[in-house]
């Protein structure tokens, strides 16, 4: 009965959905907060305050960006090569 409800997009796949985009999101966030927080850290030894704090959040919105469109957009679309088989 638990395989007809994923074959039909049941519970069980909808989880597992929610959970993958769901770490999609938390690594663009936390790949912008962690680029934030460097150059946050790099204005403070070097002493150009808002310089490298906001050149880090941009660097890391667009890492984070790059992932997440990877994951959701590139990916699905690129054609199987049958290593699986």
């Amino acid at each position: 009965m638990s395989d007809e409800g994923e074959t039909r997009g049941g519970p069980d796949t909808v989880w597992v959905a929610t959970g993958q985009y769901l770490g999609y999101g938390l690594t663009w966030a936390l790949s912008t907060l962690l680029f934030l927080w460097g150059g946050w850290e790099l204005d403070k030894r070097v002493g150009t305050i808002p310089l490298f704090t906001i050149l880090g959040a941009f660097l890391g919105a667009g890492a984070g960006f790059y992932r997440l469109y990877y994951h959701v957009v590139v990916e699905p679309n690129r054609p199987d090569d049958g290593e699986d088989a």
